[in-house]
């Protein structure tokens, strides 16, 4: 059955077995899930996160930004929920699915770049002998991310 609304429901985790339309929503709002909007009965898990997915929630109900494009599912369906309402938004070629694709790749490198660079420490407040660095864990993602893209 195809939907035409989700509502929203916040749990501790996605639950093995989603309902038709109901977008799940975890309580520390790092992933969300639901079945997809054309009624094809396939999850669609969305992370959320600065370089990803964002939720909003508000009396109208929940928008997820930006659109869900399923190009991988048989439907290759594409809509945007905005206050729970499914938006549908038109078929995009296999050209601009990769352009969108290289796009994502390019924000996520770039913000994690970002994290990575910290200004200099002024000489007046340096120690005359510093301890060796150890790698933090936002440090040790942006290394593993750059391997993994690295061409």
């Amino acid at each position: 059955m195809r939907s035409a609304r989700f509502q929203h429901q916040v749990v501790g985790s996605i639950p093995e077995k989603l309902q038709v339309g109901t977008l799940y929503v975890t309580t520390d709002r790092d992933v969300a899930g639901h079945l997809c909007a054309c009624g094809c009965g396939r999850e669609v898990i969305t992370p959320l996160s600065p370089t990803d997915w964002s939720i909003t929630i508000d009396q109208h109900g929940a928008t997820l930004d930006p659109s869900i494009g399923n190009w991988a599912f048989p439907c290759r369906s594409h809509y945007f929920i905005r206050d729970g309402e499914v938006v549908w938004a038109g078929n995009m070629s296999n050209k601009a699915i990769a352009q969108g694709r290289q796009r994502s790749k390019t924000r996520k490198l770039s913000y994690y770049r970002q994290l990575n660079e910290t200004p200099p420490m002024p000489q007046e407040h340096r120690r005359k002998t510093q301890p060796p660095m150890r790698q933090t864990r936002i440090q040790k993602l942006v290394a593993w991310w750059r391997k993994l893209f690295a061409t």
